[in-house]
This record gives structure tokens, sequence and C-alpha cells, in this order.
């Protein structure tokens, strides 16, 4: 079997499978929750919008793991009781690392905008740059 039967977000804390990453930059779980409808992308940041529709802003959390970017929504019903309850998730795949503190969110409407500020390479000064 190529997936669990409970999903490819069955294991919930893992990072996306590098391999898999260029084909399925998002998932969700259910597959209709939070979808991306745009993202832009400048030298600072990236910016994503996603549809929030029916949800209010205290049944959303947004999070970023390593290379990942989470969008945790509202308890799901469980058909089965014995199933422990979850959450509606959202997995967004990022091209670069984000930590938490490079997380900014603003909600219009039925729209959540994520902007994710991209961490500047360090630029040591080379100390033989002076040198006469």
């Amino acid at each position: 079997m190529l997936f669990p039967r409970e999903g490819l977000l069955s294991q919930f804390g893992q990072p996306f499978n590098d391999t898999i990453r260029p084909s399925l930059p998002t998932i969700a779980e259910p597959a209709w929750f939070a979808p991306p409808i745009d993202v832009k992308q400048d030298d600072g940041a990236m910016t994503i919008v996603f549809q929030v529709t029916g949800h209010s802003r205290s049944e959303l959390r947004v999070e970023a793991s390593g290379r990942n970017l989470f969008i945790w929504g509202p308890r799901l019903q469980r058909r089965d009781q014995e199933e422990p309850a979850h959450r509606a998730m959202r997995v967004f795949a990022l091209p670069f690392e984000v930590a938490p503190h490079d997380l900014h969110t603003s909600r219009s409407g039925e729209l959540l905008r994520v902007r994710i500020t991209k961490k500047m390479a360090r630029v040591s000064p080379d100390p033989t740059a002076h040198a006469a």
C-alpha cells in the first residue's frame, strides 16, 4: 500500500517525504479544508491566501515547523466513537525553512492570509576584504 489507510497525514508530526514534496505541495484532511487560492512571493516573504469559508477565527490555528506550514481547523465529527477525535488540518510544503516567529496572519472575510518572512542568509564580512 502506497499510503496508509488513514491518509497521508496519519503521522501528524512527521514532515512531508521530500520525494513527494514537489508533486504534492499541499494536502488536507479532510481534502476540502482551507484550500490555498493564491501564493505571492518576493525577496523578503511569501504570502499564501487560504479560503476558510464557514470557519471562525477561534477555530483556526496557524503553525510552522521546518519547511511545513500547518493550518488547524475545527474538530471533526467521527463516525466511529471508538476513534479519537482530531481537528481538520492542511499542510502546505514550503520551499524554505520557517520558524514560528516568521508567521504573520490576517483574516479578511472568508480569506486567511499567511505571510511568511524569509530567513535572510547571514553575510559575514570577509576579514581580508579591507587588507591592503
